[in-house]
């Protein structure tokens, strides 16, 4: 009894921890699109090569809910990740429109625009029987934080963007006596989402701003199979499913828009995060090395036209105006990663990785509010066994991103050109236990 209250109370603690850290951390998109893929220490010091078929610990079950039925003893793991960003536009060339040419645009270069954040997540396995399992991950998958200041020479295309996510999936995986593990479960899934940009005056000089916002919770599916085939040598396959949101909220304009006509309204929108499937083999050369591949497929031709419906005129000036839209137009993207993990002794293992985010953005699409490209990753790993049921796992990784080309141009509103360059760097901390 005394074992399973301090185990309950540590995943407790654990779960109750990256919720309310999930709800204060703002999530910052650093893998292609606005995914934010990390979910484990343990995977992040190996690029998330591994992530279909490892079982060394319970925060590798996000991505394949197969690998469920592999562990062999109950498992929990909490960690947090710090994700540094750094994005930077230079030769900056802004003009006005029809209805921005009396405005002011500063050319040149502008400094960061991206956001720090620091993403935790929670994990546990419950071993039923012999061959079923039961497993729980928390995670916030999704998410982006950009933000430019208020004379920013593209405001009109946008400012601040916000999208954070809270994902729960409870997974239940079977494993036969032929090292096939098969799991299945739900994905409940909370977002926030808010966009802001600069608004003219659509009669004469002046301008405000507005935020439009909403938020809701909806739910998906996710599968996978994990199969040891021969000793030392597995396969992993997994599917997560697309979540459709219906976002429930409003736009507000502060009071410069407000006296330039522009009216407060309630708002609903349609989004939806991406279907994935990750693919995967990692092989034992040795009782010390151990290496891995993995591919991941995920679907972003889900983001395309994201429309705002009012439930009125948001401006008279503008005649009927009860909605506002902007086209996005993402395709389907990959993400290939080639790792290995060497066991040194009883107590330290080492990870090393390389990989390939291939973004899902479109250079005639291509915006202000995420000013995406290919990426490459570089990184290393460390783990600690401190005792024979706890042990601690380091991560870490650098992003190298190629220079991304904005260009748009609208009439009414003028162009924004202007070349990104971006780095990331990101720090995993892992605690793992077992029971």
């Amino acid at each position: 009894m005394t074992s399973k209250f301090k185990k309950g109370c540590l995943w407790g603690a654990a779960s109750g921890t990256a919720l309310i850290c999930a709800l204060a951390a703002s999530g910052s998109a650093h893998a292609s699109g606005f995914q934010v893929r990390e979910t484990s220490g343990t995977l992040q010091g190996s690029s998330f090569a591994g992530m279909s078929t490892l079982s060394t610990d319970a925060s590798t079950m996000f991505y394949n809910p197969g690998t469920v039925g592999q562990y062999k003893e109950t498992s929990y793991s909490v960690g947090g990740t710090l994700i540094m960003p750094v994005a930077k536009a230079k030769n900056i060339e802004a003009s006005g429109g029809l209805v921005t040419n009396t405005q002011t645009f500063n050319n040149g270069s502008y400094k960061d625009m991206a956001q720090d954040a620091f993403v935790p997540n929670a994990h546990a396995v419950w071993k039923l029987n012999d061959q079923l399992n039961l497993g729980v991950s928390i995670t916030s998958p999704w998410g982006l934080v950009t933000d430019y200041e208020p004379d920013f020479a593209g405001r009109f295309y946008g400012t601040t963007s916000k999208i954070q996510t809270i994902n729960i999936k409870p997974v239940l995986a079977y494993r036969f006596d032929n090292g096939l593990s098969i799991g299945a479960g739900p994905q409940i899934q909370q977002m926030d989402a808010s966009l802001a940009r600069s608004v003219p005056n659509l009669a004469g000089a002046g301008e405000g701003n507005s935020e439009v916002s909403g938020d809701s919770v909806d739910a998906g599916w996710a599968a996978g199979i994990n199969w040891e085939v021969i000793d030392g040598t597995k396969i992993g396959l997994s599917y997560n499913s697309e979540i459709k949101h219906e976002l429930d909220g409003k736009i507000d304009f502060d009071t410069a828009a407000n006296a330039l006509g522009y009216t407060d309204r309630n708002a609903t929108a349609k989004v939806a995060t991406p279907e994935s499937i990750t693919f995967g083999v990692s092989q034992e050369l040795s009782s010390q090395w151990t290496v891995m591949a993995d591919a991941q497929w995920t679907n972003w031709n889900s983001i395309d036209t994201l429309t705002f419906n009012y439930d009125g005129d948001i401006s008279p000036q503008a005649g009927t105006q009860s909605s506002t839209s902007d086209e996005y137009k993402w395709g389907s993207a990959w993400f290939a990663s080639l790792g290995a993990r060497y066991q040194y002794d009883d107590n330290w293992s080492f990870t090393g990785g390389v990989a390939f985010d291939e973004s899902p953005i479109k250079t005639e699409y291509r915006n202000v509010r995420l000013p995406d490209s290919d990426r490459y990753w570089v990184s290393l790993g460390a783990a600690y066994k401190v005792a024979d049921w706890a042990a601690v796992s380091l991560g870490y990784t650098h992003v190298f991103a190629n220079s991304a080309r904005v260009d748009e141009t609208d009439t009414f509103l003028g162009s924004y050109a202007a070349d990104y360059d971006a780095h990331v760097d990101i720090i995993a901390l892992q605690a793992n236990f077992k029971f």
